[in-house]
């Protein structure tokens, strides 16, 4: 079972979410793990290492208000992915926060886009997973979601 552990400034492998945050994220998208931190000693954001009992398979980080849980950042180790780990953090997600909307952003689909194709596969994950597209869009340090 995957279970979720905080991450504090004390964290003993907050170097293998460094290594993660770094190669999940591009750049436009990339927020350090000492800023994440940083960001979870105020109320409504949690910062959450995932593991397979003893094993980092990743970390999630999320934003709560009133109602909602939105789900800011998910991130798998590169050898744990296509092996249901990202689905099984979303029922962690759903534990953790029981009677929250579950939100996330999925990038726009932009043939242009450099990670085209990691856009397509992060989309069809959430939407197989219960999320649905909402056909509202938004930008942010230029990267447009919905």
């Amino acid at each position: 079972m995957l279970i979720a552990i905080p991450v504090t400034d004390q964290f003993q492998d907050i170097e293998k979410i460094e290594a993660l945050a770094a190669e999940a994220f591009p750049p436009e998208e990339y927020l350090s793990p000492a800023a994440m931190i940083q960001m979870s000693k105020s109320a409504g954001f949690d910062f959450w290492a995932l593991y397979d009992q003893e094993t980092f398979v990743g970390f999630m980080t999320v934003m709560t208000y009133k109602e909602l849980a939105y789900l800011f950042f998910l991130a798998i180790e590169k050898s744990c992915r296509s092996s249901g780990y990202g689905s099984k953090a979303l029922q962690v997600l759903r534990r953790i926060y029981p009677g929250k909307k579950q939100v996330v952003d999925m990038e726009k689909l932009d043939d242009s886009a450099a990670n085209q194709l990691q856009r397509e596969r992060r989309r069809s994950f959430y939407i197989g997973n219960g999320y649905k597209a909402t056909g509202q869009f938004l930008s942010y340090l230029g990267v447009d979601y919905e």
